[in-house]
């Protein structure tokens, strides 16, 4: 038995969690853009299963299933012959995954399969016990029947006890002691292979991908054995039936009954007839296919890289979100990320995030000049240019990570590479604002290094880098952030700031009361963990819109893309400082993906706003801070200020934040994209979940605004 109410996690008898949390509704896939035909196209069709829309689908009472990322108790026969296919479990499994209707698996449309919601960094996990069981149907040589078969594998097997690198079982059958019809090989391997272990196995493919999404047509004539098509080619004829004259059996589909013995792929769609098809008819059949994009599938892998906020970035589950969203975007089958922390390998060192370690040892005092030991880019303290300095120890240990004998990360993850994601300032944003030259020069230098060590150019391996944390000098942080600008600003350097507005956060483990938006305590050189997911999925849109532009698609293309109502800059900015008089300003904002403005609890205390009275960013004038906030319109909001400004509008720098200021989490003023209808088939909160519905926090200056005396 099953038990649920509305938000809670699906749990089973004995008090067993089945899911770890509430799923998210999910979207309908959009209808009409496949014209056809379907195989119900074709005579004599004796079952059809679709899980590529939600119409074909029951859930565990039996009625139809309205939403995906709901709980999938049958897929139905749409022949109406009532075969519907239910989900296997071996029976020692006692507390199996729970069988769900996942959308947007092949470009807009979905699957089913079993998702392990414990990934931890190399996802869609598929549970290692899950299938599906038709009961029964015929398999043997002396009976004449056709069988097609769509499917998708994201990942080779994993996360089994001792079976990753045996081949999965796409079709098996239960007649006699049971036989695998077809199987494909698992890790490292590439074939696809009918009749595995009999006289007849014959290898129909040996170049099948790690990912990819495929469609098999096999049909059996008496007296002339077994025809096979593989993506509308036909790729063996007349192959040998080893089964008998009569093979009519239980069939389970991505499984072979064995003790975790799951394909661990999504199933797609599935048909029979109970006849051997014609030439034109398997003709009609192949171009039923088109609906699929069939082939090797993209997976979407980060190379994360800093220091300690970066360990918390990766502990909150920030860049797997992050991934998850740009595979969103690009209709990719898989998403993870690569990093490791320092301390965990050993001789040699290898890992890419290290605790307190900046890009170079130009952050003094911890590295001073000509002090390689512990930075990724060593300063020689010669007066050299950046451009011509070496890795430090970091690198090293970096490099040892990636590449040689002792690489832990293997070629074809690092094939699967789309972004370098550098959640990274802290000890950086301790250089002196005069530095700004030598900080830009040093982390083009360590970009540089790093994509040659992929063997990657500017062009193909993109940076995905924050606007600076708050931490410790205002000057310093000011730095950074136009640092980051600047170098994000010069197509060239392929650099997507994926994070705009990072002083909307709490300290770590901070005590935080979201009705007042206040917080007290914590780790103030760290950000917390809420926070740290939060800017993963925010990054997801500018990171998903880089990718797709740059032409990482998957089954999802540019063109598709929608020109209006996603987010782009993962936020609206500030255009335009009217000062209205010397106590109250005037905002013009610049929307992203909303079209309204809302400021909530502490932002109507003016939390984040300030002016700078005279003086500059590297010579600090006085700061003056904001007392409240409030929306004028859709566009515009005032700030009133805590003291009169003295100096002329010219002299007079508006920001925020500034510095090292902390806004809080929930204490800026955001838009309001998550009460929008997003564009059709682009919901990521109905896809992914909840959580993704966001508004987008308005964005850091980069750069101080100045003041104007005349509205805009």
């Amino acid at each position: 038995m099953l038990f649920n109410y509305p938000g809670s996690p699906l749990a089973a008898g004995l008090g067993k969690r089945v899911l770890v949390g509430p799923l998210p509704a999910g979207s309908t896939p959009p209808v009409g853009i496949f014209a056809g035909p379907y195989p119900s196209a074709i005579s004599g069709l004796s079952g059809w299963w679709d899980a590529g829309l939600l119409g074909g689908l029951q859930d565990v009472t039996g009625a139809p299933l309205t939403a995906s990322n709901a709980v999938v108790g049958a897929v139905v026969d749409k022949t109406g012959n009532g075969n519907s296919l239910k989900p296997y479990h071996i029976s020692g499994d006692t507390a199996p995954a729970a069988t769900i209707a996942v959308p947007r698996v092949n470009g807009y449309l979905g699957a089913v399969g079993a998702p392990d919601a414990g990934a931890a960094n190399n996802a869609p996990a598929l549970d290692a016990d899950w299938g599906l069981s038709h009961s029964g149907f015929e398999l043997g040589a002396g009976v004449a029947w056709t069988r097609y078969l769509v499917w998708t594998r994201p990942n080779w097997r994993q996360g089994t006890y001792y079976v990753n690198s045996d081949p999965i079982p796409l079709i098996h059958t239960n007649y006699g002691a049971g036989t695998t019809v077809l199987q494909a090989d698992s890790s490292e391997g590439s074939n696809l292979t009918l009749f595995p272990g009999t006289a007849s196995q014959t290898v129909l493919s040996a170049t099948l991908a790690r990912r990819h999404s495929h469609a098999i047509i096999l049909r059996n004539t008496p007296g002339d054995g077994v025809d096979a098509w593989l993506d509308g080619v036909q790729v063996a004829s007349g192959i040998v039936n080893p089964l008998a004259a009569s093979a009519n059996a239980r069939v389970i589909f991505l499984h072979d009954g064995s003790v975790q013995g799951s394909a661990q792929c999504w199933f797609h769609e599935a048909a029979t007839w109970e006849r051997a098809l014609s030439v034109t008819e398997i003709s009609t059949l192949i171009a039923a296919q088109g609906r699929w994009v069939l082939g090797q599938r993209r997976g979407v892998n980060l190379l994360l890289m800093g220091q300690s906020n970066a360990a918390w970035f990766m502990n909150a589950g920030g860049p797997l979100a992050l991934a998850q969203g740009v595979a969103w975007y690009l209709g990719a089958a898989a998403y993870a990320f690569t990093a490791e922390m320092s301390g965990t390998y050993f001789s040699p060192d290898r890992y890419s995030v290290i605790s307190g370690h900046p890009i170079s040892n130009s952050s003094a005092p911890l590295f001073p000049p000509g002090a390689g030991n512990g930075t990724f880019l060593t300063n020689p303290g010669d007066g050299s240019d950046p451009s011509t300095w070496s890795g430090g120890p970091d690198f090293a240990a970096l490099s040892a990570y990636l590449a040689g004998s002792s690489a832990i990360v293997s070629a074809v993850d690092e094939s699967d590479i789309a972004f370098l994601i550098w959640p990274w300032s802290e000890q950086d944003s301790t250089m002196p604002y005069a530095n700004k030259s030598l900080y830009k020069g040093a982390v083009l230098r360590l970009l540089a290094l790093t994509r040659s060590l992929l063997g990657r150019t500017a062009a193909t391996l993109p940076l995905l880098a924050w606007n600076a944390i708050p931490y410790e000098t205002n000057a310093g942080v000011q730095m950074v952030r136009e640092s980051i600008a600047d170098l994000a600003a010069v197509s060239a350097n392929n650099i997507v700031i994926f994070a705009a507005q990072t002083a909307d956060s709490n300290p770590l483990n901070s005590a935080y009361d979201p009705t007042t938006g206040l917080f007290t305590g914590g780790d103030p050189q760290h950000r917390d963990e809420p926070d740290l997911l939060r800017y993963g999925r925010i990054g997801a849109h500018a990171a998903g819109h880089a990718a797709i532009s740059q032409g990482l698609c998957d089954t999802i293309y540019a063109a598709e893309l929608p020109t209006t109502g996603l987010p782009v800059q993962g936020g609206p900015r500030i255009t335009h400082v009217y000062r209205a008089s010397s106590t109250r300003l005037i905002l013009t904002i610049l929307h992203d993906s909303g079209n309204d403005l809302v400021v909530p609890l502490q932002a109507a205390n003016g939390a984040g706003f300030a002016v700078m009275d005279g003086g500059s960013v590297s010579s600090p004038g006085n700061i003056i801070t904001a007392v409240a906030a409030a929306r004028v319109d859709a566009t515009h909001v005032a700030v009133t200020l805590s003291a009169a400004i003295t100096n002329s509008s010219a002299a007079v720098s508006f920001f925020y934040p500034y510095g090292s200021t902390q806004i809080g989490r929930g204490d800026a003023v955001t838009d309001n994209a998550a009460s929008l209808t997003p564009p059709a088939n682009w919901n990521i909160g109905n896809d992914l979940g909840a959580a993704w519905n966001l508004n987008f926090p308005l964005q850091a200056t980069a750069y101080p605004i100045t003041l104007s005396d005349a509205p805009d």
